[in-house]
């Protein structure tokens, strides 16, 4: 009796570890996934920010952000993005504390992969858009429009490369002109242990103000996936060259509902 319960419970934690891995969040990345939750899938990927920014002739500006992105999958090739901001508060020049912006996305895949095949890559494209609710000194108080083309590929020894490359509009405060700005971003992840998985990954945006500069930066991390729904992850983000951000810290939550 006591080998029948001791073989039912280890059978039962190996079905739990296989299946820990269902979750898939992007978060704390800023890389976007071209493979799509499935059809009826459902998942919130939420979490808090803190960032610190150095301005030319000011003192340290900090920022606390609560962010959550609402995932759903639609067709088996369609993905709605629904993104938010609850609260958004920023130390420095001004205090402020609001309520931050929209973005509306949609990500439509055109190629499929095979899982733990190297080629071909899952390969999609995102529309978005983002609708202002912030004005300065957290937000332009315009909107933003842009496309990101996702490819998502398999390698060697359990590694997974996932890479953004794309375009936004981004609105200027104070003006009805919008500046063009370039966005690339790479991540290499890996399972660790069957629960946690580790990423490195690069970041690069061209200026996003008609005085700002470009802005590249490395963000390391890791998720660690509780169960087949639930994962808690945390990352940290150093700017490399540029102007933004010295460091983000982030950490989050992510639930899977089918």
């Amino acid at each position: 009796m006591s080998r029948a319960l001791l073989a039912l419970l280890l059978v039962s934690l190996f079905a739990a570890s296989a299946r820990a891995a269902d979750i898939d969040p992007d978060r704390p990345e800023l890389t976007e996934s071209a493979k799509l939750l499935r059809r009826g899938f459902v998942q919130l990927e939420s979490g808090l920010a803190f960032a610190r920014e150095r301005r030319d002739g000011f003192a340290h500006e900090k920022t606390l952000e609560a962010a959550a992105d609402l995932r759903i999958g639609l067709l088996h090739d369609l993905e709605l993005n629904l993104g938010w901001e609850p609260l958004v508060s920023v130390w420095g020049r001004e205090d402020a504390v609001r309520v931050g912006d929209v973005t509306l996305g949609v990500r439509y895949r055109f190629v499929e992969g095979f899982e733990d095949e190297p080629w071909p890559p899952h390969v999609a494209v995102k529309v978005f858009a983002k609708l202002p609710a912030m004005n300065e000194p957290i937000g332009t108080g315009r909107a933003d429009f842009g496309v990101l083309l996702l490819a998502s590929f398999e390698l060697p020894n359990d590694f997974e490369l996932e890479v953004n490359v794309g375009a936004a509009a981004v609105g200027q405060p104070r003006s009805s002109r919008f500046l063009g700005q370039a966005i690339a971003t790479a991540s290499l992840s890996r399972d660790i242990t069957q629960s946690m998985l580790g990423f490195l990954e690069l970041l690069f945006n061209s200026r996003q103000e008609e005085e700002g500069r470009e802005y590249f930066a490395v963000n390391v991390g890791l998720v660690y996936r509780l169960t087949r729904d639930l994962a808690i992850d945390a990352g940290v983000q150093t700017l490399v060259a540029g102007r933004g951000p010295d460091y983000v810290a982030r950490t989050g939550l992510s639930v899977l509902w089918r």
